[in-house]
């Protein structure tokens, strides 16, 4: 049997950039903006998220706070609204403060991953709630 030993420094593979993960375009059903406004809260984005058409909802907290969510979220592609709460170090969106932004160097998001907490049907209300802030 052969073995496969480690490239040591300097070799080519690894100079080599890693691989992006693949992008793949999902159709989204129709979410319930109730239940995705509840699954904000239940998900502790507050912590993080300001939403001032929410009066009634916890202020953000964090030391490293994530882009206030608005209108402007409402209007983002809706892959990319997808994309930025299923894999948030995808890209780190240009609302962020250059206070944070400096805080947070060589991480592209301070954000956590919810992949192990976050049912599909929350995503899907969640994303449904958050194009729906005016």
């Amino acid at each position: 049997a052969r073995v496969s030993r480690p490239p040591t420094a300097g070799t080519e593979a690894e100079q080599a950039p890693a691989e992006a993960p693949p992008t793949v375009t999902i159709a989204l059903p129709a979410g319930d903006v109730a239940a995705g406004r509840q699954a904000f809260l239940d998900l502790k984005c507050t912590a993080c998220h300001l939403v001032a058409s929410e009066p009634d909802f916890p202020q953000p907290v964090s030391a490293n706070p994530g882009p206030p969510v608005g209108p402007g979220t409402a209007g983002s592609d809706p892959s990319y609204l997808a994309a930025a709460i299923m894999t948030p170090s995808h890209a780190i969106s240009p609302e962020i403060s250059p206070e944070v932004r400096a805080s947070i160097e060589g991480v592209l998001s301070p954000m956590g991953d919810f992949s192990g907490v976050m049912t599909v049907r929350q995503m899907v209300n969640l994303h449904a709630y958050l194009r729906s802030i005016n």
